[in-house]
């Protein structure tokens, strides 16, 4: 178990997984959504790293072996979660959130890169 670890891959699971997944279901059902939303929210805010937690309880009985940290990272350079951008007008900020946003992309290719040396080096360049 995780709960109360604070690790990144940890504490993006709701936001990077969960909240992409909810984002694509308020279009079919927004009640339902919404309701998810809040109770993820609610449980995440009193056990930290529950869900967390879960994903990796169902991907076991599942028996889908993941590498988390792996899949984590590829989500985050495809989905931008709102909770993480500076939301001021100032130029310097729209710079950092459009930069934030490239660096998420760029470190995104790296567990298909990282097998290949000169991709891989070429990448954290």
């Amino acid at each position: 178990m995780t709960m109360g670890d604070e690790s990144p891959v940890v504490s993006m699971t709701l936001p990077g997984l969960i909240h992409p997944i909810l984002d694509k279901l308020s279009k079919k059902d927004m009640t339902a959504a919404q309701t998810l939303r809040v109770a993820f929210s609610k449980v995440e805010a009193m056990h930290p790293g529950f869900t967390h937690d879960l994903v990796t309880s169902v991907l076991t009985r599942a028996d889908v072996p993941v590498n988390m940290n792996e899949n984590m990272l590829r989500l985050e350079g495809n989905h931008s979660s709102p909770d993480f951008l500076v939301n001021r007008s100032e130029v310097a900020f729209k710079e950092l959130n459009y930069r934030s946003a490239t660096l998420k992309k760029i470190l995104s290719r790296i567990p298909d890169e990282i097998n290949d040396r000169k991709a891989f080096l070429e990448t954290i360049k």
